[in-house]
């Protein structure tokens, strides 16, 4: 379904306890936030899901963590499977670092791709329209078929994608993001700069990688 708009909420940040130990974790390459700390990186793989810890090294504290499914089926140029997103929780002293955004990227580069999760606050939806002012990163709007495979959204006669202007994703962004009424009506919308759409739209989802 597409990205419905939520109301921001609290999370517990989690470490195993056994990461150190364990074969189960790999670490990847650390990230670095646009202040310059580095956040360390560890995976872990299992039954058909990803997720991510993130420690903030100079601190020592927990900065984040990410949840991952795949969808089994996408279109050419994608991987199969490709990693969806099922929930990112950034602690909120690391907001305001773009980690986010850099956590995407690193997704993009370890597994291809990444595609969107279908609950986002406008922190969320926020990550989608930076990312996409960058002209390394390109995003296609697919449409989610009845098996739950995805394919291209048509525009023109061509798969409908978005790279390098944040405008253009905005200019159709009521198309992409929606919700009902009761739960976005109380939420502002401003640092977005749109209004999502005040239906529910189930088929549609954002899929981005590196080119």
């Amino acid at each position: 379904m597409s990205p419905l708009i939520i109301e921001e909420h609290e999370k517990n940040l989690i470490w195993p306890d056994d990461i150190d130990d364990s074969q189960a974790y790999q670490d990847l390459t650390p990230i670095t936030d646009n202040v310059g700390d580095q956040h360390r990186v560890v995976l872990e793989e299992d039954l058909g899901m990803s997720r991510l810890y993130l420690r903030h090294v100079p601190s020592d504290q927990i900065s984040a963590n990410v949840v991952l499914e795949f969808c089994p089926v996408t279109p050419n140029g994608f991987p199969q499977p490709s990693p969806q997103v099922t929930s990112v929780y950034v602690h909120e002293d690391y907001r305001g670092a773009k980690l986010a955004m850099r956590i995407y990227r690193l997704v993009m580069s370890h597994y291809g791709a990444i595609i969107s999760d279908t609950h986002q606050t406008t922190g969320g939806a926020l990550i989608w329209l930076r990312m996409v002012r960058e002209d390394s990163v390109l995003i296609n709007i697919m449409q989610v078929q009845e098996d739950g495979s995805l394919e291209y959204r048509y525009s023109n006669g061509e798969p409908e994608a978005y790279q390098g202007d944040s405008d253009a994703l905005e200019a159709v962004a009521q198309t992409i993001w929606g919700g009902p009424e009761e739960v976005i009506a109380p939420l502002d919308f401003e640092i977005l700069g749109f209004t999502p759409a005040h239906v529910t739209r189930e088929s549609v989802v954002l899929a981005a990688r590196i080119v």
